[in-house]
């Protein structure tokens, strides 16, 4: 039995060995699968997410990278990430609050119930709202967070508001002089001009605005984006080695890693002249 999805010119199957669980929310179509290789996986709207085998490299580079780019982050919004594995990441580091808003009760419970290792719901520091992230975005005041993540899935789906220029004028607005925004960017290797529309958008407001990649054994074509979008640091000028080299618990981030992320080859590179900012 094979769990198959299409990206663009590729389709990639996952050998699985059982569904374990298959129900529609009032949102998306939520499915769990099991797989002798990557253990479970989660589903929604037939794109994997994530696998138990791969899911801590997809959560920590949302979530180090712009934490470790950031000179003092106290404050920072998750806007989808029901999965809770964005916010555990984020809480690894001291004294930083989180508000999580995903719009999908059941997604929560799910990931509560099938990937109980995944988040960390109980973390006091940790707030959880249940509403539309453009909604919650949009009502927020003024400069109230120094990190905004977008843990969202792939445009044209349940996502397509959080892909907007009007969010991220929002998102620029609620973050502080020295905010910085991550967001999941497609693949510049599956789908460059994709990539290039996701990367133009976020980084319309922003003063640096460039993608950095990662490996997901469970996404077609493995190598995928996030794009960083900053107002004043610089995401391999600026890293806090002091931070990003004491985390504990990590077992895919680094400060080298980070580095290596924003390296882009040559013809990426002279593709995103004049939309990538660095």
């Amino acid at each position: 039995m094979f769990f198959e999805e299409e990206q663009g010119f590729l389709k990639q199957s996952l050998k699985v060995e059982e569904r374990i669980l298959d129900q529609k929310s009032r949102f998306q179509h939520i499915e769990v699968y099991r797989s002798e290789a990557l253990g479970k996986i989660l589903v929604l709207d037939g794109n994997a997410m994530f696998s138990e085998k791969d899911e801590f490299i997809y959560h920590e580079m949302l979530a180090h990278v712009p934490m470790c780019t950031h000179r003092d982050p106290k404050k920072v919004l998750i806007v989808g990430g029901g999965d809770g594995g964005t916010a555990r990441e984020v809480l690894r580091h001291e004294g930083v609050e989180v508000d999580l808003v995903e719009i999908d009760q059941e997604v929560i419970d799910v990931c509560k119930t099938h990937f109980p290792e995944v988040g960390d719901w109980e973390n006091e520091r940790l707030h959880v709202h249940v509403e539309s992230g453009m909604t919650f975005v949009s009502q927020a005041a003024d400069k109230s967070y120094d990190i905004v993540l977008v843990d969202a899935t792939d445009p044209g789906s349940l996502s397509n508001e959080l892909f907007d220029a009007t969010f991220y004028a929002q998102v620029n607005r609620i973050l502080k002089e020295d905010g910085l925004v991550a967001v999941q960017g497609g693949s510049y290797w599956m789908d460059l001009e994709g990539h290039k529309r996701i990367l133009e958008t976020v980084g319309r407001p922003f003063w640096i605005a460039m993608p950095y990649r990662y490996e997901m054994y469970c996404y077609p074509g493995t190598n995928w984006n996030f794009i960083l979008a900053s107002k004043k640091y610089h995401p391999t000028a600026d890293i806090v080695l002091q931070r990003a080299d004491l985390l504990e618990g990590v077992r895919y981030y680094t400060s080298d890693i980070q580095k290596a992320a924003f390296t882009v080859p040559a013809y990426i590179k002279k593709a995103l002249l004049g939309i990538a900012k660095n």
